[in-house]
């Protein structure tokens, strides 16, 4: 974190929001210091669009982006994928070039955001519910960044308000029980202080059921149903989303902050550097279909997770594709093609995607509500089986009866099997593993198979949770303020 406030107390990027390109487009850098700069309302639109940038950036590193990486660790990709091996195969340790990364963006966006939260109060608005807007983003990005540095690395320093560096440096780390603590009450924050929509060219900025949805992933991760419930129905009683009609209208451009979209993180394209980057497309391949151009880090999808899919699932031709010719050449290899449906925009370039990442869908919304109220009392023709046949059907699969599932634990296990091809390669699967419990299970079964190394890998009781980087070690130099992870 020394880094962090060495060299981002000045914002070197700023973002406008007179319209939705400029949401998006890089302004000359600004001099101002943090002293002459957080005084109105401007300011602080300037500021708030400098954290969603520096969460945008999350998702733009096509070798080490955040939802790769975390694809990298579950049982969708095959192990020993190029860049994120150790990830993918669990031999991860403190000096892994991505996880590195990823920490110092997250830490980004908390110190952004703790500098909003320090001098919004004391600055002039010229409308005031935009105070307590901006505010509320805030608020939803710091408890954003920390949700994500506490479920994957643990127990996190809570620095709530800017610091010295020295400051900072005797701040030690608290429980990943506490980290998420501090997690409820920020979202809490934000879900009261958003607004429930944003319209013209605010739109794709956080929304208090946004708030909402991340609040209750975090509360399923901690077995707290009748919690999630509260904000999970929150959104589905609020009116404002629907299940898209067809799976693959998730994903395209002009999906783009739809009614199938809780949250997203908003791309553009027209070869302006704000398009999404797609790593995932093999290099010698270049179709009308999917016109990426390629990378040498495309990501190659584990056979037996391909398998999960039921036969006429159509939800397996939107996410992935083989048998593509490379290079004069048939590659059976599978693939990752979620992504890479266009309807309004065709990219020029593999990093000119005008398509969005939805970090929230509402079918998530309506798969997490039905989990809650199977595991609060099953009901064999109640609404948890409407929901887990609604989505079925547009897969174009059958739906269950009461006597394909006639209890809780046949119910539950409906519900891990379909969220796995339902949000295949969307960063929620080793999520999902962790918190049903099952991680351990499942990979290690995995890596029996000949294509995962025959048994050579295998997942230890301790990476449920990755390693500290030793960047960051090294900086504090201080045991009792910040250690590491048990078993690194």
């Amino acid at each position: 974190m020394k880094s962090i406030i060495k060299y981002f107390l000045i914002f070197m990027l700023g973002f406008g929001f007179s319209g939705c390109d400029d949401f998006l487009s890089l302004v000359p850098e600004s001099n101002y210091s943090a002293a002459g700069f957080y005084r109105t309302q401007q300011d602080f639109e300037t500021a708030i669009a400098a954290v969603y940038a520096s969460q945008q950036d999350l998702f733009t590193n096509g070798w080490y982006g955040w939802i790769r990486v975390l694809n990298g660790r579950g049982d969708e990709t095959r192990a020993n994928m190029g860049y994120v091996e150790s990830i993918s195969n669990f031999t991860d340790g403190d000096q892994v070039p991505g996880l590195t990364d990823l920490w110092q963006k997250f830490w980004v966006m908390i110190y952004r955001s703790n500098m909003i939260l320090d001098k919004i109060d004391d600055a002039t608005f010229t409308d005031a519910s935009m105070r307590d807007c901006i505010k509320g983003e805030a608020y939803m990005m710091r408890g954003y960044a920390y949700w994500n540095l506490s479920w994957a690395f643990g127990g996190m320093p809570l620095i709530t308000k800017t610091l010295s560096v020295e400051e900072t440096m005797t701040t030690p780390r608290s429980t990943q029980a506490e980290t998420f603590a501090l997690v409820e009450e920020d979202l809490k924050n934000a879900y009261d202080l958003l607004p429930e929509t944003w319209s013209g060219t605010s739109l794709g900025r956080a929304t208090k059921y946004a708030a909402a949805g991340i609040l209750a992933r975090m509360l399923l991760f901690q077995n707290r149903f009748g919690d999630a419930k509260t904000y999970l129905g929150a959104i589905i009683n609020s009116g404002k989303y629907t299940m898209a009609e067809d799976y693959v209208d998730c994903f395209t451009d002009a999906g783009d902050n739809g009614p199938e979209r809780v949250w997203d993180i908003q791309f553009m394209g027209g070869q302006l550097g704000e398009g999404m980057f797609v790593a995932e497309f093999p290099e010698g391949v270049q179709t009308d279909e999917y016109p990426a151009f390629g990378s040498s880090a495309a990501m190659p999808v584990a056979d037996s997770f391909v398998e999960k899919y039921e036969s006429g699932d159509t939800r397996k031709e939107v996410a992935v594709v083989n048998n593509m010719i490379i290079s004069g050449m048939v590659d059976p290899i599978w693939r990752v093609v979620k992504y890479m449906h266009y309807v309004n925009y065709a990219p020029k370039t593999n990093s000119d995607w005008a398509n969005n990442i939805p970090i929230l869908r509402y079918t998530d919304v309506l798969m997490m509500y039905a989990e809650v109220l199977n595991e609060e009392s099953y009901s064999g023709g109640g609404e948890a089986m409407d929901i887990l046949n609604s989505v079925r059907r547009r897969a174009g699969l059958e739906p269950y009866t009461s006597a394909d599932l006639p209890d809780k634990t046949s119910f539950r296990n409906a519900i891990i099997k379909e969220r796995a091809v339902e949000f295949a390669f969307e960063g929620l699967r080793w999520y999902d593993l962790l918190r049903w419990g099952i991680a351990g299970e499942v990979m290690n079964e995995f890596f029996k198979s000949p294509q995962q190394g025959n048994g050579t890998y295998f997942m230890e009781d301790f990476r449920t949770i990755f390693a500290i980087p030793s960047d960051e070690l090294t900086r504090y130099n201080n045991t009792a303020i910040m250690w590491q992870n048990p078993g690194y």
